[in-house]
This record gives structure tokens, C-alpha cells and sequence, in this order.
């Protein structure tokens, strides 16, 4: 066999959580004289988290357009057969979409035809613990299916915590069963590369959770996916994309699935904003009570950004590399949308 035993971790957690910056830490310490590779399914059409992970070194494949209660079978065995062919590599990791179910991916990766091919070690799911006393978060489903799906567990950003909400963190974390191969707080993306050899523990295989913990939340949704399409098709009836141009050299992007929608832009060269039109937009963003994300790289008077903010935290930092801007906002997809996307355009264009 030509591809064998490739070690595979999914790596989860809702939007905001610090995917991104734990892949990048991880990508730092990776051993050299191992490949490496990265997967990432996005919800959104543009290809955000591609580009901020982005290291010469390790091959990355983006799947764009992930649906947010599965994965759209053909594009994600595609993205990662190619993957597997020509990075041939030692581990791979996975980022799904940070609204997406994560169960799919792993049943999908334990499929017959990858037996032999890929080694699934243990699913990580990083949470912010402050987002426990947040009701948006509590109820919406992909935010405890990720949360269930996990062996390991990662209380992230543990900085910005005091005692009492690493307590909480603690007992939250102990309540499930079966119960967390590991359990451990982290700042700034910090993680031990050994946790990616933990295994994947045999009893979440099934994904046979009654969901009788004793969470901070009550949340009634069903857990067994059991929406009325099949994925034999390309999802029309619910899920909506579409493309517009709202200024020379900028193409935005618009998805629209399961009461979520991302609205993506990608500029040429020579689109920028003022840092007054930016701040102006970031106020405008978190004014909105549907919003719940703005990720992204853009030009900010002359200058490259990587930016990431919710409604609670924003962080930049500058980005030497980008030679264009590319930028995505998450929403619900509520009857205020469409004004919000009109008074953004302004702003941006």
C-alpha cells in the first residue's frame, strides 16, 4: 500500500475559540523530519483560514463552502485524497468549519476505503469557558457536538480567566461520559504536540451520547442530524450561494445555510481602507445583534493586518506576506441581513 497509517487529528472548537492560533503553534513545534498537512472546511466561500495559517513548509488545502451540519461528501474526500497523494504525509490535521458538527468528518475519515490509510488519534476541541454564560452560544447545537465529539478537551485563552472560571471549566469538563482522554487549559494556542497521539476513543465511535450531563445549558436540539436532505445532492434547498461585484477588483461572496450566512470579499491589490473607515466598520459590526464573526486580511492604510474579532474580543496583528485583501463576516441569517450587508458595503467601498 502506498499511503499507510497517516495520523490524523480533527481539530474543533466554535467560532472564536483559537483553532487557528493552536495550528499555528503546532506547525512551530512539528518534528522535522515529519510532513505535515492541513485541511481546512470553511463555511464560507472565501478561504480565510487558509491564508492565515499559511507556512511555506506544509502543504494546505482549503475546502471552502462546508455545511454547517455536515461535510459535502465529494468536495471533502477530494480535498483530502489530494492531500494524501501529493504532500505524502506523516499527519495530517483538520480544521472544520467553527459552526460545523464534527462527527461527520470523523466517521467519514473511518471510513472502509481509508483503513490501512489513515491512523484517526484523538479529536480536539478547543472552547472559550467565558462562552458558557453566553445563551447565543449554549443553544446553538454545533457548540456542544463539538464539546461531545472531543477526547480531548481545551479550556482556550485560560489567560483571560480567573479562578473561578477555571473551576467552572473543570467540573463542566468532568461531566461527560464517557469521560475526556484529556482535559487541560491553554493560552495563547499553547499545546504539548504529544496530546496528538492520544487515541480516539473507541466509545465515542458511535457517537452514543444521551446528552444527560449536567451542563451549564438546556439545549433541545436533535443530536442525530437527522435534517430532511440527503448529500447525494448539492444542498440547493438550503443552502443559498451567491457572488456580486461591488466595486472594481472586488468580488463578494454570500452563504447562506441552516439559518447561518458568511459575506466574504476578495480585493485586488488596490483596494485599502483608512484606519478612521476601519474602526468605523469594526463599531458598525459589533452593533449588530446577529453578528458573531470578522475574520480576515486586509489593507489598512497601506498596511497588511491579519484581523479576527466576535463580538467580545478583536485581535490584529500585522501581516507581512498578503499582497491582497480577503475578508469574511458571519451573521445570522435573520430578516436584518440584508440591510446590514447594504450599510457594510458602504462602508467598505
Amino acid at each position: 500500500m502506498q499511503f499507510q497509517n497517516i495520523k490524523v487529528n480533527v481539530i474543533t472548537g466554535f467560532l472564536g475559540s483559537g483553532k487557528t492560533t493552536l495550528i499555528k503553534r503546532l506547525l512551530e513545534q512539528a518534528p522535522n523530519d515529519e510532513r505535515w498537512a492541513i485541511l481546512v472546511n470553511e463555511f464560507g466561500e472565501v478561504g480565510i483560514d487558509g491564508e492565515l495559517i499559511h507556512d511555506g513548509a506544509v502543504a494546505i488545502k482549503q475546502v471552502p463552502g462546508g455545511c454547517l451540519c455536515c461535510v459535502s461528501s465529494a468536495a471533502f474526500s477530494v480535498g483530502l485524497n489530494d492531500l494524501i497523494k501529493t504532500a505524502k504525509p506523516d499527519r495530517i490535521i483538520i480544521e472544520p468549519t467553527g459552526i460545523g458538527h464534527p462527527h461527520q468528518i470523523v466517521e467519514q475519515l473511518s471510513a472502509e476505503h481509508y483503513q490501512g490509510v489513515l491512523e484517526v488519534c484523538g479529536t480536539v476541541c478547543m472552547m472559550d469557558v467565558r462562552n458558557l454564560s453566553d445563551p447565543r452560544y449554549l443553544g446553538h447545537p454545533a457548540f456542544f457536538d463539538q464539546i461531545d465529539d472531543a477526547d480531548i478537551l481545551i479550556g482556550s485563552k485560560a489567560d483571560l480567566y480567573d479562578a473561578d472560571l477555571e473551576q467552572r471549566f473543570l467540573e463542566f469538563a468532568k461531566q461527560f461520559e464517557p469521560a475526556k482522554t484529556l482535559i487541560a487549559l491553554s493560552a495563547n494556542g499553547e499545546f504539548d504536540g504529544a496530546w496528538l497521539d492520544l487515541p480516539r476513543a473507541t466509545s465515542n465511535a458511535d457517537h452514543d451520547h444521551d446528552h444527560d450531563h449536567d451542563h451549564d445549558h438546556d439545549h433541545d436540539h436533535d443530536h442525530d442530524h437527522d435534517h430532511d436532505h440527503d448529500h447525494d445532492h448539492d444542498h440547493d434547498h438550503h443552502s443559498h450561494v451567491q457572488s456580486s461585484q461591488p466595486a472594481a477588483g472586488v468580488v463578494c461572496y454570500q452563504k447562506r445555510d441552516q439559518g447561518m450566512a458568511s459575506i466574504g470579499w476578495v480585493t485586488n491589490a488596490s483596494w485599502q481602507i483608512s484606519a478612521e473607515r476601519f474602526e468605523q466598520l469594526l463599531t458598525t459590526l459589533k452593533q449588530q445583534p446577529g453578528f458573531w464573526r470578522f475574520k480576515g486580511i486586509l489593507q489598512i492604510d497601506g498596511r497588511y493586518e491579519q484581523l479576527n474579532m466576535t463580538a467580545t474580543e478583536l485581535q490584529r496583528e500585522t501581516d507581512e506576506s498578503s499582497a491582497s485583501s480577503r475578508f469574511e463576516c458571519i451573521f445570522a441569517d435573520d430578516e436584518q441581513l440584508n440591510s446590514v450587508l447594504d450599510m457594510l458595503q458602504k462602508q467598505l467601498f
